[in-house]
C-alpha cells in the first residue's frame, strides 16, 4: 500500500510543474521571431515593431545605397541601406553575398544582414 505523503507529494510536485509550465506558455505566445540589439521584442513593442517584406537572396547589384537582390524565385528586390539599417558588419557588402534583409513598404531596408563575419 501507498502511503498518504508520497500521494500528497507526487500530487503537489505535479500541481507545480503545471503551473510553472502555464508561465512559460503564456511568455511564448507574445514573442516575435523579431531581434534588435539582442532584445527580443514583442508585437506590444508596437513603437519599436516595424512590418516589413523578409528579402532572401543574392545581391546582383549595387549602387551607391542601394541595392538589387535576386530572391531565389528570380525576382528582384530594389532596397535603400544607409546608417539606420541594423547590419551586423561593418564591412562593405559586395555583388555576389548572399543577404538576408526586411524592406519596409517604402523600399527602406530595416535589417540587412550579409554572409560576412561578424565585425565587433
Amino acid at each position: 500500500m501507498v502511503s498518504m505523503q508520497k500521494v500528497v507529494g507526487v500530487l503537489s510536485c505535479g500541481f507545480l510543474l503545471c503551473l510553472g509550465l502555464s508561465t512559460v506558455a503564456l511568455s511564448a505566445d507574445k514573442l516575435n521571431t523579431g531581434q534588435l540589439g539582442g532584445k527580443i521584442f514583442t508585437v506590444d513593442d508596437k513603437e519599436r515593431f516595424v512590418p516589413g517584406k523578409e528579402v532572401k537572396g543574392e545581391i546582383v547589384k549595387i549602387d551607391g545605397e542601394n541595392f538589387v537582390v535576386r530572391e531565389a524565385s528570380g525576382a528582384e528586390v530594389r532596397m535603400h541601406v544607409n546608417s539606420t539599417t541594423e547590419k551586423r558588419s561593418s564591412l562593405t557588402p559586395k555583388v555576389g553575398e548572399h543577404v538576408l534583409a526586411k524592406v519596409d513598404t517604402k523600399g527602406h531596408a530595416i535589417s540587412f544582414l550579409t554572409d560576412q563575419p561578424i565585425a565587433h
